[in-house]
């Protein structure tokens, strides 16, 4: 079984109910509290004009960019655990990000 970003071709965004962090190439980084309770929604916006990646809860950003400088080609993927029920909504109008961050 294949461990979500232990390589630097992975890039995630790993939150429960206490708190979030970001991780890639088996790095994790900018842990914040707060998490997600059920009825709450996440957002992946892969903005391939700017080469960067964020993640939302709830419509608000986690922490504006959480990876640059991306090129190359890309395949989506999701990870829960036992338990969880999720439903998946694609190509949605992206929201208006502020990407100076």
């Amino acid at each position: 079984m294949y461990s979500t970003c232990k390589d630097d071709k992975g890039f995630a965004m790993y939150i429960d109910r206490q708190r979030s962090w970001f991780q890639h190439n088996s790095v994790h980084e900018r842990r914040v509290e707060g998490g997600i309770s059920t009825g709450s929604t996440i957002g992946v916006l892969l903005d391939l004009e700017r080469h960067v990646l964020s993640f939302l809860v709830n419509e608000m950003p986690q922490g504006s960019v959480a990876f640059r400088d991306l090129y190359g080609v890309f395949y989506p993927a999701v990870s829960v655990n036992r338990g969880v029920t999720l439903t998946l909504h694609t190509a949605l109008d992206a929201p208006q990000m502020d990407y100076r961050h």
